[in-house]
């Protein structure tokens, strides 16, 4: 544990000497969190979809690491056939000493080129609100090998010890979605694959003000996600689905993109997810997978305190559980999942891991005031896997 602290301690020590770029907050169902890693999956399922999602990271660790996020989108062919939607995100490190805001809206213009065939781009806008609050920070300079905290540090914080900056960020992005029918009535595989650019503007994020600009990087974006049907006669049930997908995220400064600088942060998670229909009557289908993430940390610089975390390896093997709701009519209701980020780097599992659940829902029939009931949409991908 005494490991553990003191990679804290130096992170954390970082942040008012060392010019560091860190990743965006990160989700390990990032399969439900579609708008917040691509706004040209806004709209995408015909009707109105919501997210809720609480994530919190290190439980063992002293302090506050968690995520917490909201998000709507809906789909109308009034819209110039796109989708509108809007998200709240809040994120808190150690005792409640950094905190980040952001809120946002955005839109997704929906072009289908054939019947199973269609793109998605979309672009948003969102307000980021970071403070901190210096006085609740510990540095390396205030610690004695024998006595602990006992100095005083050399670092002169902002007037009043706190410091706050919101700024307009922008973001855009683009998907495909193409579905593989077995039949003309039955489907396979529904298959979602796109990329999206965040931070387009760079905003700066310096945290003192000493005439130097910190501009948040941009970060780029690469996912897949597909949902295959499996048809299997004496099983459990007669089919069940697989969702293997991918999430790759690059967030490093514009200018250092092709230079090979270690500036930035890289992250790769990649599993499977698997929905066997159950026969218990409130549960339409039983949620389970495992996925795995791994991180590429690249910095300008770090004490050689935590050097080991430059290893290229493995961050956490993340195991998900839950379950789905369906209509009478086989249309996604609702569904709660909940996922255990199990630690298998150098911090081990002494840190407690992290833990995230989400719960989703989707209203299918819901349309405005006046508008044709036909939706000339790629059709929902569960609406045929469960016939």
């Amino acid at each position: 544990m005494k490991k553990i602290f003191r990679i804290v301690i130096a992170i954390i020590s970082m942040l008012g000497g060392v010019q560091l770029y860190a990743q965006d907050p990160n989700f390990s169902q990032f399969f439900l969190k579609e708008m917040y890693y691509n706004p040209g999956f806004i709209g995408i399922n015909p009707g109105l979809r919501g997210t809720v999602t609480d994530r919190h990271l290190w439980t063992s660790v002293p302090g506050e690491w968690g995520t917490q996020s909201i998000a709507f989108d809906y789909y109308d062919v009034k819209f110039a056939q796109g989708g509108i939607g809007g998200h709240i995100t809040r994120n808190t490190q150690g005792e409640n000493f950094l905190n980040t805001f952001q809120g946002g809206v955005g839109y997704a213009k929906q072009i289908r080129v054939l019947p199973d065939l269609m793109f998605q781009i979309g672009a948003g806008a969102q307000y980021i609100h970071k403070s901190i609050d210096y006085t609740k920070l510990s540095f390396v300079d205030e610690f004695d090998p024998r006595f602990g905290r006992i100095y005083e540090t050399e670092f002169i914080p902002p007037d009043e010890g706190y410091w706050k900056q919101g700024v307009f960020d922008y973001n855009a992005g683009l998907v495909i979605r193409f579905n593989i029918r077995k039949t003309p009535v039955k489907y396979i595989a529904s298959n979602s694959f796109g990329i999206a650019f965040h931070h387009l503007s760079q905003p700066d994020m310096s945290w003192v003000d000493d005439g130097k600009e910190a501009p948040l990087p941009m970060k780029v974006n690469i996912h897949g996600y597909s949902m295959v049907r499996i048809d299997r006669s004496g099983f459990y049930n007669r089919f069940f689905l697989l969702t293997p997908g991918f999430l790759f995220e690059n967030q490093t400064p514009s200018n250092l993109w092709f230079t090979g600088s270690e500036a930035g942060a890289k992250t790769l998670s990649f599993g499977i997810n698997a929905l066997i229909p159950s026969k218990i009557s409130f549960v339409s289908s039983l949620y389970t997978g495992i996925w795995m993430r791994k991180m590429y940390i690249k910095r300008i610089a770090l004490q050689d305190d935590i050097a080991n975390l430059k290893n290229k390896t493995f961050d956490s093997m993340i195991f998900t559980l839950g379950y789905k709701k369906n209509s009478r009519d086989k249309k996604s209701l609702y569904q709660i999942v909940y996922s255990y980020d199990m630690t298998i780097s150098q911090a081990g599992l002494s840190t407690g891991g992290s833990h995230e659940i989400t719960l989703s829902f989707e209203i299918h029939n819901l349309k405005l005031p006046g508008r044709d009931a036909r939706r000339n949409a790629v059709p929902h991908p569960n609406d045929k896997f469960f016939k």
